[in-house]
C-alpha cells in the first residue's frame, strides 16, 4: 500500500487518511495493543491541533479563498472556539494532521465527538459533500476512535 500511495512521489491528504486507516486497523495483529489513556479534558489547550485540522478540511474541500473561510469557520462555530485562526495551507500538510490526529485521539470522548462534528460541519459547509470527503471525514474518524457508520449520509 505504501509503495502504491508514494508511487506519484506525492501524497495527498486523502491517501494519507486512507492509509491510517487500514494501518489502525491491521497494527493490533502485529503489534501489541497499548492502552491509550485520556491526556485532554478540555479543547483550550488543543486549539493549534483543531486549527491543523480543520484548515487541512477546509483547503481539501474547497477552491476559492472565500469559501475555504467560510468553511472553516463553520467547523469553528461547532468547537465554541473563537480564537481560532485558518492556517495558511503550507501550515496543515500531513505531517501536522498526522501530529493533530495523535494527539486529538487522547481526548475524553466527548471531545472527540465536539471535534468531530466539528470537521463534518467543515466538509458539508458548502452543502455538498463530495465522496472522497466523505470517506476523508470516515478516515479522521477513524482516527479519533470514533467511526462514522458507513450507511450515515453526510450530506
Amino acid at each position: 500500500m505504501q509503495f502504491v500511495i508514494e508511487s506519484d512521489e506525492q501524497i495527498e491528504l486523502f491517501e494519507y487518511a486512507l492509509q491510517k486507516m487500514v494501518r489502525r486497523q491491521l497494527e493490533p495483529n502485529y503489534v501489541p495493543p497499548r492502552k491509550e489513556t485520556v491526556q485532554y479534558y478540555a479543547l483550550k489547550v488543543l486549539v493549534p491541533e483543531c486549527e491543523v485540522l480543520l484548515s487541512a478540511l477546509a483547503y481539501a474541500g474547497q477552491a476559492e479563498a472565500g469559501q475555504i473561510e467560510m468553511a472553516f469557520r463553520k467547523g469553528v462555530e461547532q468547537l465554541k472556539l473563537s480564537q481560532m485562526n485558518l492556517l495558511p495551507a503550507s501550515a496543515c500538510g500531513l505531517k501536522e494532521v498526522d501530529a493533530a490526529l495523535e494527539k486529538l485521539n487522547q481526548t475524553a470522548p466527548p471531545l472527540k465527538k465536539s471535534i468531530l462534528n466539528a470537521c463534518a460541519e467543515t466538509v458539508a459547509a458548502d452543502g455538498v459533500v463530495q465522496e472522497e470527503e466523505a470517506e476523508l471525514l470516515r478516515a479522521i474518524a477513524d482516527s479519533l476512535d470514533c467511526p462514522v457508520p458507513p450507511m450515515i449520509s453526510l450530506a
